[in-house]
């Protein structure tokens, strides 16, 4: 079983316009609400591919109602729930067709308090009974937090059971130095841990190297829709994703998290589980709501995914 932690969700409101007039009223053309934050799209694209799942949020007021509701009606996914007095908050997705630029208007992080703090690890600690593969998705949302993925980790590895750690900031800082069996970077988040510029190939290989020298099994550098650099357990490639026609890029990476979460549940080899990865993450692009492709949507894309090994 997969088990996705999510401690930041969302209301995910997206909407798409042909063009953005800056200044005037526009009228959306697609509207939709799904169950945001990282974990939780890892866990509706698992669940596409065929996976057995559990996720578990925190989640709080009408907005969280709201989350809870999607994910268990619309995903078929039955959460684990931890109720926070602050409200979840709202995302906003404007889509620019013509420009195919996405900009997220985000409402501010809900404050956690240190007992609804201790009801998570709590609850996380009686999840991992059934886990095999845990996915640590999206940003702490207050400080209390901020060591949570660290800890959590750590919790997972003492009763073997791979991690995959997808974060930023401060979460993210501190959750590799329990180095967790793999990691999802992107290159904006890797140049702000390492406080460098990656620019350049090169210097993304060196950042990847230095993922790798925190005992870290499995890298994958998100290049966006260059797709990405990998190292698994020393080999390493550059895979590039099949031309798709774009509709919504957003969760895109959550994706390819489930896709490397699926193949390691299934014990395929490296391969086949970055085929699955990179397809699914074209597959979501290719789709308006996010992580709502199918399996065979993203098999369908697999042979067309461009894998050369260094």
């Amino acid at each position: 079983m997969i088990l996705t932690v999510t401690l930041n969700p969302c209301v995910d409101k997206s909407m798409a316009l042909e063009r953005l007039t800056v200044g005037a009223f526009n009228d959306a053309v697609e509207a939709h609400d799904v169950a945001g934050g990282k974990g939780t799209n890892v866990a509706r694209m698992a669940k596409h591919l065929g996976a057995p799942v559990k996720s578990l949020v925190l989640l709080g007021g009408e907005s969280g109602h709201l989350v809870e509701r999607l994910i268990r009606a619309r995903d078929g996914i039955e959460p684990l729930v931890v109720w926070t007095q602050a409200p979840t908050r709202n995302i906003v997705t404007m889509y620019e067709r013509d420009r195919k630029r996405a900009t997220a208007y985000v409402e501010p992080n809900p404050r956690i308090t240190e007992s609804e703090a201790a009801e998570l690890m709590d609850r996380y600690a009686a999840a991992l009974d059934d886990a095999e593969i845990v996915c640590f998705g999206g940003s702490a949302p207050d400080r209390v937090l901020d060591d949570a993925y660290r800890q959590m980790i750590e919790q997972a590895k003492g009763r073997g059971i791979r991690t995959i750690l997808d974060s930023r900031g401060e979460a993210l800082r501190l959750g590799v130095q329990a180095a967790p069996f793999m990691v999802k970077p992107n290159v904006a988040e890797t140049e702000h841990l390492l406080e460098s510029p990656v620019p350049d190939e090169e210097a993304r290989w060196r950042a990847v190297e230095w993922y790798r020298g925190l005992g870290i099994e499995i890298i994958a550098l998100s290049l966006g829709r260059a797709g990405a650099i990998i190292d698994w357990q020393g080999r390493r490639w550059r895979a590039a994703p099949p031309p798709i026609h774009e509709v919504n890029p957003v969760g895109s990476g959550d994706c390819l998290v489930a896709g490397f979460a699926c193949g390691l549940l299934w014990g395929w080899g490296p391969e086949q589980t970055i085929r699955l990865a990179i397809a699914a993450g074209a597959a979501n692009a290719a789709v308006w709501d996010a992580a709502s492709p199918s399996r065979a949507d993203v098999e369908a894309l697999m042979p067309g995914v461009i894998l050369v090994e260094r």
